[in-house]
């Protein structure tokens, strides 16, 4: 195999999972958010180890029916609450078949849910998503009262949870407004009660929520980030000690010395300085190293820190080895992970380029093999 690997710690995701319970109390679920394949760490294995370690969540969340399908044809057995609702009415009927619960945030998927209720002669249960300041997903407040009336033509159809998702939950300047969307909340899901309608579960935190603003858990909270050991989404009082599970790792394949003012790389970016040792890296951007961390990427090779020189390219970055001691042939390199007493996380390979480290991971591409490890 190319020696380009990621490395994914299951026990570590399900010892988050086990904090992020212990962090709410017994008296609030928590729904492991699993979308868009686990953040890139793998959504079927994480589900199954979970569960075969008697450890199964109250809920996973998928942001595609296609997703939730997946899990289930892996044998997930938990409830599952597809975020993203569903496309069309063939979707609904997949739903119905596969037993996954579906957001409704517009009036018309109401139709094609109960249509696929009709034609399996049973009732579902759906989540309302309700837009308190988003403007993402969701019917707004204003439009509350309009679609409860509606939801009386079909009987078939059961409103079980009430959700919105915090925009700004990690910023504590922004403290007013997280506070006006929790407010917005609690006044739709009283709007809802007072319809006469008993919403099974109440959510509205993220991870961010889940840590900083005990006041918004209601008795579901969604762990995303916290599930994979992310701390950078989350405000800076967060309590709550969890482990990064993934790790990337590759090896040098080829060594050069070159000689100062050499070009490395695409478009000329960058020149040696000195008599310079040069490796070569079999990853690059298609497998999820970002381009932009050409000349400003670090890496961990033999426990000590290397620059990442030139432009990274598609299959092949260059990293500059020179004051690394003993540097040799197939020597593993780390790009997330530890090594020693140095280590290279997600949320700092994240700053160097002003992003996040769900974007990271995400974008691990499927050339990348995950190698999961339970201790």
């Amino acid at each position: 195999m190319r020696p380009t690997w990621a490395e994914i710690r299951l026990d570590r995701i399900a010892n988050n999972y086990k904090a992020t319970k212990q962090l709410v109390g017994d008296s609030i679920q928590v729904m492991a958010v699993i979308k868009a394949n686990g953040y890139g760490h793998g959504a079927r294995e994480i589900a199954t180890y979970l569960e075969q370690q008697n450890l199964a969540p109250d809920w996973f969340g998928v942001a595609l029916a296609e997703e939730g399908i997946q899990l289930r044809e892996a044998g997930a057995k938990s409830p599952i609450l597809c975020l993203g609702g569903f496309w069309q009415e063939d979707q609904a009927l997949e739903c119905i078949k596969y037993n996954l619960v579906p957001t409704i945030y517009r009036f018309d998927m109401l139709e094609s849910l109960s249509k696929a209720a009709k034609a399996n002669n049973c009732q579902w249960k759906f989540h309302l998503k309700i837009d308190t300041g988003m403007s993402r997903l969701g019917i707004l407040p204003s439009e509350l009262s309009d679609f409860l009336n509606h939801l009386k033509n079909y009987p078939e159809l059961i409103l079980d949870g009430v959700m919105t998702h915090l925009a700004s939950a990690d910023e504590l300047e922004k403290s007013d407004f997280t506070q006006k969307q929790i407010k917005t909340y609690k006044d739709c899901l009283n709007q809802i009660r007072e319809f006469g309608l008993k919403p099974s579960f109440q959510h509205i935190s993220n991870s961010a929520g889940t840590c900083s603003w005990p006041q918004a858990h209601g008795n579901l909270v969604r762990a995303g980030g916290l599930l994979y050991g992310f701390t950078d989404t989350l405000a800076p009082n967060f309590a709550i000690t969890v482990a990064p599970a993934l790790s990337l790792h590759t090896r040098i394949i080829l060594l050069k010395r070159v000689p100062s003012g050499t070009s490395l790389g695409y478009c000329n970016s960058f020149f040696t300085k000195r008599e310079s040792l040069i490796a070569t890296l079999p990853i690059g951007y298609d497998d999820g190293l970002r381009r932009n961390y050409s000349n400003i990427g670090k890496v961990l090779i033999r426990g000590q820190i290397a620059p990442i020189v030139g432009r990274v390219s598609m299959d092949l970055t260059l990293i500059d080895v020179t004051d690394v001691e003993g540097a040799k042939l197939g020597d593993e390199v780390i790009l997330i992970g530890e090594d020693g007493d140095n280590s290279m996380s997600a949320e700092k390979m994240a700053a160097m380029t002003g992003t996040i480290s769900y974007e990271l991971t995400c974008g691990l591409s499927g050339r990348v093999p995950r190698i999961y490890l339970t201790e």
